[in-house]
Protein backbone atom coordinates (compact mmCIF):
# COMPACT_ATOMS: atom_id res chain seq x y z
CA UNK A 1 0.00 0.00 0.00
CA UNK A 2 1.33 3.59 -1.30
CA UNK A 3 2.10 5.86 1.72
CA UNK A 4 -0.47 8.02 0.85
CA UNK A 5 -3.28 5.82 0.56
CA UNK A 6 -2.07 4.36 4.14
CA UNK A 7 -2.39 8.08 5.79
CA UNK A 8 -5.79 8.70 3.51
CA UNK A 9 -7.02 5.76 5.22
CA UNK A 10 -5.91 6.36 8.91
CA UNK A 11 -6.96 9.33 8.93
CA UNK A 12 -10.64 8.58 7.61
CA UNK A 13 -10.46 5.69 10.28
CA UNK A 14 -9.74 8.08 13.14
CA UNK A 15 -12.07 10.69 12.66
CA UNK A 16 -15.10 7.91 13.19
CA UNK A 17 -13.34 7.08 16.59
CA UNK A 18 -12.58 10.25 18.26
CA UNK A 19 -9.01 9.93 17.19
CA UNK A 20 -7.97 6.69 17.60
CA UNK A 21 -7.48 3.18 16.02
CA UNK A 22 -6.23 -0.58 16.37
CA UNK A 23 -3.69 -1.91 15.34
CA UNK A 24 -6.00 -4.75 14.00
CA UNK A 25 -8.15 -2.51 12.44
CA UNK A 26 -5.60 -0.97 10.11
CA UNK A 27 -4.02 -4.41 9.45
CA UNK A 28 -7.38 -5.27 8.17
CA UNK A 29 -7.07 -2.53 6.04
CA UNK A 30 -4.15 -3.98 4.10
CA UNK A 31 -1.50 -2.46 5.76
CA UNK A 32 1.65 -4.30 7.13
CA UNK A 33 3.57 -4.28 10.42
CA UNK A 34 6.49 -2.95 8.90
CA UNK A 35 4.06 0.19 7.89
CA UNK A 36 2.42 0.90 11.60
CA UNK A 37 5.96 0.11 13.15
CA UNK A 38 7.43 2.84 10.95
CA UNK A 39 4.43 5.43 11.90
CA UNK A 40 4.67 4.52 15.80
CA UNK A 41 8.37 5.42 15.52
CA UNK A 42 7.78 8.18 13.81
CA UNK A 43 5.67 9.55 16.62
CA UNK A 44 2.44 9.58 14.24
CA UNK A 45 0.78 6.78 16.02
CA UNK A 46 0.70 7.64 19.38
CA UNK A 47 0.13 4.29 21.84
CA UNK A 48 -3.42 4.83 23.92
CA UNK A 49 -3.63 1.23 25.19
CA UNK A 50 -2.12 -1.89 23.86
CA UNK A 51 -2.58 -2.01 20.34
CA UNK A 52 -4.20 0.87 19.95
CA UNK A 53 -2.86 4.64 18.49
CA UNK A 54 -4.25 8.04 18.56
CA UNK A 55 -3.40 10.17 15.47
CA UNK A 56 -0.97 12.69 16.03
CA UNK A 57 -1.06 13.62 18.80
CA UNK A 58 -1.26 12.93 22.92
CA UNK A 59 -4.53 14.75 23.42
CA UNK A 60 -6.44 12.42 23.55
CA UNK A 61 -10.59 13.48 24.88
CA UNK A 62 -12.48 11.46 27.31
CA UNK A 63 -14.13 10.20 24.15
CA UNK A 64 -11.48 9.11 22.29
CA UNK A 65 -10.08 7.15 25.70
CA UNK A 66 -13.37 5.21 25.84
CA UNK A 67 -12.98 4.33 22.20
CA UNK A 68 -9.63 3.26 22.51
CA UNK A 69 -10.45 1.14 25.74
CA UNK A 70 -12.71 -0.82 23.88
CA UNK A 71 -11.04 -1.32 20.91
CA UNK A 72 -7.62 -2.62 22.84
CA UNK A 73 -10.36 -4.69 24.85
CA UNK A 74 -10.81 -6.99 21.43
CA UNK A 75 -13.92 -7.42 19.10
CA UNK A 76 -17.08 -7.36 20.55
CA UNK A 77 -16.38 -5.75 23.58
CA UNK A 78 -18.14 -2.51 24.80
CA UNK A 79 -17.78 0.22 27.52
CA UNK A 80 -19.69 -0.73 30.89
CA UNK A 81 -20.49 -0.10 34.08
CA UNK A 82 -19.42 3.16 35.70
CA UNK A 83 -17.45 4.46 32.17
CA UNK A 84 -20.98 3.41 29.91
CA UNK A 85 -23.23 5.60 32.69
CA UNK A 86 -21.00 8.07 32.00
CA UNK A 87 -21.08 8.16 28.55
CA UNK A 88 -24.97 7.80 28.55
CA UNK A 89 -24.57 11.46 30.72
CA UNK A 90 -26.18 9.26 34.21
CA UNK A 91 -23.52 10.02 36.83
CA UNK A 92 -19.57 10.48 36.75
CA UNK A 93 -17.27 7.85 36.99
CA UNK A 94 -13.58 7.70 38.79
CA UNK A 95 -10.87 5.20 38.43
CA UNK A 96 -9.67 2.83 35.17
CA UNK A 97 -12.35 2.71 32.47
CA UNK A 98 -14.55 -0.12 32.40
CA UNK A 99 -15.20 -2.57 29.33
CA UNK A 100 -17.33 -5.39 28.94
CA UNK A 101 -16.63 -8.40 26.56
CA UNK A 102 -18.03 -12.15 26.45
CA UNK A 103 -15.56 -14.91 27.82
CA UNK A 104 -12.96 -16.30 25.86
CA UNK A 105 -11.37 -13.42 24.24
CA UNK A 106 -7.98 -12.16 23.70
CA UNK A 107 -5.61 -11.76 27.12
CA UNK A 108 -6.46 -8.83 29.77
CA UNK A 109 -5.47 -5.02 28.14
CA UNK A 110 -2.34 -3.48 29.78
CA UNK A 111 -3.59 -0.10 30.89
CA UNK A 112 -5.94 2.52 32.64
CA UNK A 113 -8.34 -0.50 32.09
CA UNK A 114 -11.02 -2.49 34.11
CA UNK A 115 -11.66 -5.84 32.09
CA UNK A 116 -15.10 -7.40 32.46
CA UNK A 117 -16.31 -10.72 31.46
CA UNK A 118 -19.71 -12.34 31.02
CA UNK A 119 -20.99 -15.32 29.28
CA UNK A 120 -23.31 -13.75 27.29
CA UNK A 121 -23.90 -10.41 25.68
CA UNK A 122 -27.03 -10.49 23.58
CA UNK A 123 -27.70 -8.02 21.05
CA UNK A 124 -30.25 -6.22 22.86
CA UNK A 125 -27.94 -5.05 25.93
CA UNK A 126 -25.63 -3.29 23.71
CA UNK A 127 -26.13 -0.24 21.59
CA UNK A 128 -23.85 2.94 20.18
CA UNK A 129 -23.51 6.56 21.42
CA UNK A 130 -21.52 9.01 19.48
CA UNK A 131 -20.11 6.08 17.39
CA UNK A 132 -18.97 4.08 20.79
CA UNK A 133 -19.67 0.74 21.72
CA UNK A 134 -21.84 0.28 24.40
CA UNK A 135 -23.91 -1.40 27.06
CA UNK A 136 -27.85 0.20 26.72
CA UNK A 137 -28.91 2.08 29.63
CA UNK A 138 -30.92 -0.60 31.01
CA UNK A 139 -27.83 -2.81 31.15
CA UNK A 140 -25.57 -0.41 33.04
CA UNK A 141 -28.39 -0.07 35.52
CA UNK A 142 -28.39 -4.02 36.24
CA UNK A 143 -24.39 -4.30 36.29
CA UNK A 144 -24.16 -1.18 38.23
CA UNK A 145 -26.69 -2.71 40.67
CA UNK A 146 -24.49 -3.56 43.37
CA UNK A 147 -22.24 -0.51 43.66
CA UNK A 148 -25.09 1.94 43.45
CA UNK A 149 -27.46 2.57 46.65
CA UNK A 150 -31.16 3.36 46.28
CA UNK A 151 -30.74 6.66 46.20
CA UNK A 152 -28.70 7.02 43.68
CA UNK A 153 -30.61 4.29 41.85
CA UNK A 154 -33.51 6.56 41.55
CA UNK A 155 -31.71 9.45 40.71
CA UNK A 156 -30.18 8.19 37.92
CA UNK A 157 -33.19 6.38 36.69
CA UNK A 158 -34.82 9.81 37.04
CA UNK A 159 -32.66 11.07 34.89
CA UNK A 160 -32.95 8.37 32.49
CA UNK A 161 -36.50 8.74 32.14
CA UNK A 162 -36.68 12.69 32.20
CA UNK A 163 -33.91 12.13 28.95
CA UNK A 164 -36.25 9.53 27.12
CA UNK A 165 -33.63 7.12 27.40
CA UNK A 166 -34.55 4.53 29.79
CA UNK A 167 -37.04 1.37 28.27
CA UNK A 168 -39.16 0.54 31.21
CA UNK A 169 -40.30 -2.45 29.70
CA UNK A 170 -37.15 -3.65 29.19
CA UNK A 171 -35.31 -2.69 32.19
CA UNK A 172 -38.12 -4.51 34.57
CA UNK A 173 -38.01 -7.75 31.92
CA UNK A 174 -33.75 -7.40 33.18
CA UNK A 175 -34.21 -6.87 36.34
CA UNK A 176 -37.22 -9.72 36.54
CA UNK A 177 -34.86 -12.19 34.85
CA UNK A 178 -31.74 -11.92 36.62
CA UNK A 179 -30.83 -13.72 39.60
CA UNK A 180 -28.45 -14.36 41.91
CA UNK A 181 -26.81 -10.85 40.74
CA UNK A 182 -25.07 -8.56 43.79
CA UNK A 183 -28.19 -5.32 44.04
CA UNK A 184 -30.25 -6.73 41.84
CA UNK A 185 -33.04 -6.97 44.24
CA UNK A 186 -32.84 -3.65 45.42
CA UNK A 187 -32.82 -2.18 41.56
CA UNK A 188 -35.62 -4.34 40.76
CA UNK A 189 -37.71 -2.23 43.98
CA UNK A 190 -36.56 0.63 42.86
CA UNK A 191 -37.82 0.26 39.15
CA UNK A 192 -40.97 -0.87 39.78
CA UNK A 193 -42.19 1.50 42.78
CA UNK A 194 -40.42 4.61 41.19
CA UNK A 195 -43.69 7.07 40.63
CA UNK A 196 -43.36 8.66 36.66
CA UNK A 197 -44.13 11.76 38.19
CA UNK A 198 -40.42 12.03 39.89
CA UNK A 199 -39.54 12.47 36.29
CA UNK A 200 -41.16 16.08 36.80
CA UNK A 201 -38.74 17.12 39.70
CA UNK A 202 -36.41 19.92 39.37
CA UNK A 203 -33.58 18.62 41.75
CA UNK A 204 -32.73 15.81 43.94
CA UNK A 205 -34.10 16.55 46.71
CA UNK A 206 -37.06 16.78 45.46
CA UNK A 207 -36.47 12.94 44.45
CA UNK A 208 -35.78 12.20 47.94
CA UNK A 209 -38.91 13.66 48.83
CA UNK A 210 -41.41 11.77 47.06
CA UNK A 211 -39.38 8.35 48.10
CA UNK A 212 -39.73 9.67 52.11
CA UNK A 213 -43.52 10.00 51.06
CA UNK A 214 -44.11 6.53 50.35
CA UNK A 215 -41.64 5.44 53.53
CA UNK A 216 -44.00 7.14 55.28
CA UNK A 217 -46.63 6.33 54.11
CA UNK A 218 -47.90 9.71 52.99
CA UNK A 219 -49.93 9.67 49.65
CA UNK A 220 -48.40 10.77 46.83
CA UNK A 221 -48.79 14.71 46.24
CA UNK A 222 -49.02 16.25 42.89
CA UNK A 223 -45.54 17.87 41.44
CA UNK A 224 -44.55 21.06 40.36
CA UNK A 225 -48.00 22.35 39.68
CA UNK A 226 -49.34 25.97 39.22
CA UNK A 227 -51.29 27.13 41.88
CA UNK A 228 -52.87 30.44 40.49
CA UNK A 229 -49.50 32.49 39.53
CA UNK A 230 -47.00 30.24 42.07
CA UNK A 231 -45.57 27.14 40.71
CA UNK A 232 -44.90 25.12 44.02
CA UNK A 233 -42.87 21.59 44.56
CA UNK A 234 -45.44 19.52 45.63
CA UNK A 235 -49.22 19.74 46.18
CA UNK A 236 -52.09 18.04 47.64
CA UNK A 237 -55.32 19.74 46.21
CA UNK A 238 -58.29 18.28 48.38
CA UNK A 239 -56.91 19.70 51.58
CA UNK A 240 -55.23 21.97 50.00
CA UNK A 241 -51.34 21.59 51.57
CA UNK A 242 -48.30 22.48 49.78
CA UNK A 243 -44.36 21.70 50.38
CA UNK A 244 -41.78 23.40 49.65
CA UNK A 245 -38.07 21.80 49.30
CA UNK A 246 -35.77 24.01 49.85
CA UNK A 247 -32.01 23.16 48.74
CA UNK A 248 -29.36 25.49 49.03
CA UNK A 249 -28.29 25.05 45.13
CA UNK A 250 -31.76 26.48 44.20
CA UNK A 251 -32.43 29.03 46.82
CA UNK A 252 -29.03 30.60 47.76
CA UNK A 253 -29.29 34.16 46.74
CA UNK A 254 -31.39 36.81 48.17
CA UNK A 255 -34.06 37.61 45.35
CA UNK A 256 -34.79 33.95 45.77
CA UNK A 257 -35.63 34.36 49.51
CA UNK A 258 -37.72 36.80 49.09
CA UNK A 259 -39.90 35.13 45.94
CA UNK A 260 -39.87 32.44 48.13
CA UNK A 261 -41.37 34.32 51.36
CA UNK A 262 -43.99 35.81 48.96
CA UNK A 263 -45.10 32.98 47.41
CA UNK A 264 -45.95 31.28 51.29
CA UNK A 265 -48.24 34.53 52.32
CA UNK A 266 -49.64 34.39 48.97
CA UNK A 267 -50.44 30.73 49.10
CA UNK A 268 -51.88 31.16 52.84
CA UNK A 269 -53.95 33.52 52.29
CA UNK A 270 -56.00 31.82 49.45
CA UNK A 271 -56.29 28.96 52.02
CA UNK A 272 -53.36 26.93 51.95
CA UNK A 273 -51.38 25.61 54.37
CA UNK A 274 -46.97 25.80 53.41
CA UNK A 275 -44.41 23.78 54.98
CA UNK A 276 -41.47 24.38 53.98
CA UNK A 277 -38.17 21.58 54.19
CA UNK A 278 -34.32 22.05 53.84
CA UNK A 279 -32.18 19.29 52.55
CA UNK A 280 -30.71 19.17 56.29
CA UNK A 281 -34.15 18.32 57.51
CA UNK A 282 -35.18 15.86 55.20
CA UNK A 283 -31.58 14.01 55.11
CA UNK A 284 -30.69 13.90 58.25
CA UNK A 285 -33.74 14.03 60.01
CA UNK A 286 -36.58 13.74 58.26
CA UNK A 287 -38.82 12.17 60.75
CA UNK A 288 -40.42 15.47 62.42
CA UNK A 289 -40.97 17.14 59.30
CA UNK A 290 -42.73 13.91 58.11
CA UNK A 291 -44.56 13.51 60.56
CA UNK A 292 -46.07 17.01 60.93
CA UNK A 293 -46.92 16.41 57.04
CA UNK A 294 -48.76 13.61 58.28
CA UNK A 295 -51.04 15.03 60.71
CA UNK A 296 -51.57 18.18 58.78
CA UNK A 297 -52.65 16.16 55.92
CA UNK A 298 -55.04 14.23 58.34
CA UNK A 299 -56.25 17.11 60.24
CA UNK A 300 -57.40 18.86 57.14
CA UNK A 301 -58.51 16.26 55.38
CA UNK A 302 -60.87 15.60 58.54
CA UNK A 303 -61.36 19.36 58.47
CA UNK A 304 -62.85 18.96 54.97
CA UNK A 305 -64.80 15.84 55.23
CA UNK A 306 -66.57 17.32 58.43
CA UNK A 307 -67.63 20.50 56.57
CA UNK A 308 -68.97 19.06 53.36
CA UNK A 309 -71.23 17.22 55.73
CA UNK A 310 -75.00 18.23 55.67
CA UNK A 311 -75.85 20.08 58.97
CA UNK A 312 -78.95 18.33 60.94
CA UNK A 313 -81.78 20.92 62.11
CA UNK A 314 -82.86 20.74 65.78
CA UNK A 315 -85.89 19.23 66.37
Amino acid sequence: MKDREATRLIRELAERQHGVVARRQLMSLGMAKTLIHGRVEAGLLIPVFHGVFALGHQRVSRRGRFMAAVLASGPGAVLSHGSAMELWGLRRSRGPIEVLRASGGPRNPRGELRLHQTRALPDDHVAQKEGIPVTSVERAFLDMAGRLDAKQQEHALVDADRSGMVRWNELQRMVRGWRGKKGIGRLRGVAMELDPRAADTKSPLEVDFLALCREFGVSLPVVNVFVGPHEVDFLWPAPKVVVETDGYAYHRDRRAFEEDHKRTVALTAAGYEVHRATHRMLTWDPDPFMNLLRRSLHQRKTRTASTSLPSRRRS
